[in-house]
């Protein structure tokens, strides 16, 4: 009885004492503060090259020109640019392949003719600061995109993937 009282002591005590040892390789992200971040896994699934414009006197510059969101953008594998004014917008436009121009919704219209003359053709992802209601759904239905100043890193990740599987898909469409 003694033995058996002994062995169940021991091997309480191993298993309560050595459960970190004996973890499994996923089992460590089941504890509680121990999982993996977003921007920590996510990879792009379309790596772009993204010009991020945004005056300092705009609305959303403030949001667009996060260092935070651009460490997230460059860790998901994407090529990130910033053009301070607008001859350094012109030059990386017609210089570098540019996928996609982030920028504020007041700059958006302007930028996307000069966008369409461009040699990579890159498409214009506008960032409202504050929209009304009528005014996000006119965004959004003009670009395809809903981008506001005070969305996290995931939600332009997942605009910019959208956008970057659309050029994907366009260029499949042409090229047949």
């Amino acid at each position: 009885m003694r033995a058996s009282v002994a062995v169940l002591v021991v091997s309480a005590s191993i298993l309560v004492h050595g459960a970190d040892i004996v973890q499994a390789c996923g089992d460590k992200f089941l504890l509680v503060g121990r999982g993996a971040k977003f921007h920590q896994a996510y990879a792009a699934i379309y790596p772009a090259s993204i010009v991020v414009f945004a005056q300092p006197q705009r609305s959303a510059a403030k949001a667009i020109r996060d260092d935070k969101l651009q460490s997230d953008l460059k860790r998901a594998g994407h090529r990130v640019s910033i053009a301070e004014n607008e001859a350094a917008l012109t030059k990386a436009l017609e210089s570098e392949k540019v996928d996609l121009v982030l920028t504020d919704v007041e700059d958006a219209d302007r930028i996307a003719k000069q966008a369409s003359t461009a040699p990579a053709n890159p498409r214009v992802l506008p960032v409202m600061f504050q929209p009304t209601k009528d005014e996000a759904k006119a965004i959004e239905s003009k670009y395809q995109c809903r981008l506001t100043s005070a969305d996290r890193a995931d939600r332009y990740l997942a605009a910019i993937d959208d956008a970057m599987k659309a050029r994907a898909d366009q260029k499949k469409k042409n090229k047949s």
